[in-house]
């Protein structure tokens, strides 16, 4: 792409091939988003106008934007937000990365609760706040708290509250498993870490880079962190209120069994790619 002007179709075809070679698993993909985010044009536009030569401040953008993606730098990073159901939000290392994997547990968590929901929730391990963004809009009649242990993490999350306008929530950093909360919930959320250290080696350089390793990693093979929200629940879900977790592909037998005593209604839902990643309960 160097010292030549070229079309909308020559830079994605060049960009295309430079991401292939590097590994990227959608260079196509993202090679169409960093153009249509540098040039402002909608995917879609950008093969309505395909033969429309880009401009030179335009193409050293995209150049050096393509550089980073070659280099395995999250997509997400390089254009600094995300749409999650609907709403944009801001994404850098300081948490997280969101996947459809969690607005999909956001979609289920609506299904449950009656429109006019007016109760308490709580989003254990917030990161970035979309889960607690999403149902706040969701349901304005509610009142959310979104809790985390990284202050990186609380943060970014106060700035996309701000930036969606959010004025049913609060965010605070807390250490479920050590600080007091003198609060009840009718509804608690969380997608906590749940990889174990193997299955963390094992990821794209997207995620064993970028994102948090303590937003992703738990101890006793992933279970850690689940076993001290279903303990925390203990005291602060009230009677009857709902209980919604992302888990691991492998995990869901042994907590649904971990719940038998506190919880009823105990289910476990596969994600769009058929492999279980819900759990969602009762409390008794």
């Amino acid at each position: 792409m160097k010292d030549k002007l070229l079309t909308y179709l020559e830079v994605i075809e060049l960009s295309t091939d430079y991401l292939s070679k590097r590994g990227v698993e959608n260079p196509k993909c993202d090679a169409e988003w960093i153009v249509s985010n540098i040039t402002g044009k909608k995917r879609v536009e950008i093969y309505l106008n395909y033969e429309d030569i880009i401009s030179l401040d335009n193409l050293n953008a995209i150049r050096s934007d393509i550089i980073k993606r070659g280099k395995r730098i999250p997509l997400q990073h390089i254009l600094g937000k995300i749409n999650f159901a609907g709403q944009e939000i801001l994404c850098d290392q300081r948490a997280l990365i969101p996947r459809h994997e969690t607005e999909q547990l956001t979609e289920l968590i609506e299904a449950e609760l009656i429109e006019s929901f007016a109760g308490n929730f709580l989003d254990l391990g917030t990161g970035s706040g979309v889960i607690l963004i999403t149902l706040c809009k969701t349901f304005p009649l509610s009142k959310g708290l979104g809790i985390d242990i990284s202050k990186k993490a609380i943060s970014l999350a106060k700035e996309n509250l701000h930036l969606n306008n959010i004025k049913n929530a609060r965010i605070e950093h807390l250490d479920w498993e050590k600080d007091i909360l003198n609060e009840q919930f009718e509804v608690i959320i969380s997608n906590p870490p749940y990889l174990s250290e193997e299955e963390w080696e094992q990821t794209e350089p997207e995620v064993k880079n970028y994102d948090p390793k303590n937003a992703l990693v738990a101890k006793d093979d992933g279970l850690r962190d689940i076993k001290n929200i279903l303990k925390f629940c203990e005291n602060h879900l009230s009677k009857d209120g709902l209980l919604a977790l992302e888990i691991g592909n492998s995990q869901n037998k042994v907590i649904c069994e971990s719940m038998l005593s506190k919880f009823y209604n105990i289910r476990t839902i596969n994600d769009y790619c058929r492999k279980p990643r819900f759990v969602i309960a009762k409390k008794k």
